[in-house]
């Protein structure tokens, strides 16, 4: 390898490894969407459990009291949700310019990649031409003895 492709090699060498941190941002982005995408299933799957209970208290004849702490309750779960849907949103938004993050990264090792492929490549060709150019001046200076 010549210095070119060895200074490239560098550049992709830094370039991948900015890369494999946007990959890990990137994971770390999903698992944190996926996350506040089941907590909001569980939330949601409290208040169903919640009102059932509400409504089944109330056919049996509870208390004002507890009718009421129950629907305190139900009203502090949706308020959850609520807080809930705008993390999940702030980290939907967040996931958006990881992702676009990630996508330049890879473009950039992409780039790189070919660059330095081209680099090797036109080196080789250059150092098979130096070589054939070598063999050539050699078999002109070689004399045949017969002559």
């Amino acid at each position: 390898m010549n210095k070119r492709s060895k200074r490239l090699q560098l550049v992709l060498d830094l370039a991948e490894k900015k890369k494999q941190q946007a990959d890990q941002f990137l994971a770390a982005s999903k698992q944190r969407v996926e996350q506040d995408q089941q907590t909001l299933q569980q939330l949601d799957q409290y208040l169903v459990e919640y009102r059932q209970n509400y409504l089944g208290a109330n056919a049996e004849g509870c208390s004002g009291a507890q009718l009421h702490s129950q629907l305190a309750f139900m009203q502090k779960i949706e308020e959850a949700k609520r807080t809930q849907l705008q993390a999940m949103e702030r980290n939907q938004q967040e996931l958006d310019v990881v992702e676009q993050h990630w996508k330049s990264a890879y473009a950039r090792v992409k780039g790189m990649q070919k660059l330095t492929d081209k680099a090797r490549d036109a080196e080789i060709q250059a150092e098979e031409k130096e070589l054939q150019k070598q063999l050539d001046e050699r078999a002109q200076g070689l004399k045949p003895n017969f002559i």
